[in-house]
């Protein structure tokens, strides 16, 4: 019953808190990511674990009125780059550079 609990509350939960989630796996594959995008395109990157994945990052910016999709880049097993360039103009440029613990 418990187990049927927990499945349904993080079924449930991605359908009303957050749009879409994209998933990258490290270049040797010990690390996996996900990056969830909340209505206003704002990121947040969690380590993938089986039960509960742990928040690393939370986007630190307002939110942006369009969709924009943030791209990510491993430096290392440990630490990767999440980015975004705005096409248009470079006002909204992004980097940030993060270390799983």
């Amino acid at each position: 019953m418990a187990i049927t609990m927990v499945c349904l509350f993080r079924g449930c939960y991605n359908i009303f808190v957050n749009c879409e989630h994209e998933e990258y796996t490290s270049p040797q594959k010990t690390n996996t990511i996900i990056v969830q995008y909340d209505f206003m395109s704002r990121p947040t990157v969690y380590k993938k674990h089986w039960l509960w994945d742990n928040e690393l990052w939370s986007y630190p910016g307002s939110g942006f009125m369009e969709t924009v999709h943030f791209g990510v880049e491993w430096l290392s097993e440990e630490s990767f780059r999440i980015f975004y360039e705005d096409v248009r103009d470079d006002k909204y440029n992004e980097d940030f550079t993060i270390t799983i613990p």
